[in-house]
């Protein structure tokens, strides 16, 4: 089964570590709101690409859900007119490790590619369960 959902949402808390580490929550929904979403990320902003840390809850209207594991996250800074009110592009690999309702046993692969700015995020999750 493949699902791709598009979700805007607020980055919610935002912390800089001393080694250079970015810390982020997210929470945001689909346009239709047929899904909720919320997670966190991290990444360092001293290397061009780094392995980050986080998660991902994505839930559907009828009360399953899907979780997931950051395993990859690449986080660049755009130049100041890229990118219409964004500061940086993203794009996120994780591995799904279960969830709830149709989705317990769900096992796959999701990718995101989006962008943030300090205050809010957009982006496209393509969700790859495996049967």
């Amino acid at each position: 089964m493949e699902l791709t959902i598009e979700i805007s949402g607020d980055v919610v808390e935002r912390q800089e570590l001393l080694n250079g580490t970015q810390v982020l929550s997210l929470e945001g929904a689909s346009a239709d709101g047929v899904w909720t979403m919320s997670g966190s990320l991290s990444w360092n902003i001293g290397l061009r690409e780094s392995s980050g840390e986080g998660d991902l809850t994505l839930s559907h209207a009828d009360g399953a859900e899907i979780f997931a594991t950051l395993m990859r996250a690449e986080v660049r800074v755009v130049g100041e007119r890229e990118i219409e009110d964004a500061d940086h592009t993203m794009r996120l690999e994780y591995e799904i490790d279960g969830g709830t309702g149709e989705f317990a046993s769900a096992a796959g692969a999701a990718s995101a590619e989006g962008t943030l700015s300090a205050d809010a995020f957009r982006g496209r999750w393509l969700i790859r369960i495996e049967p």
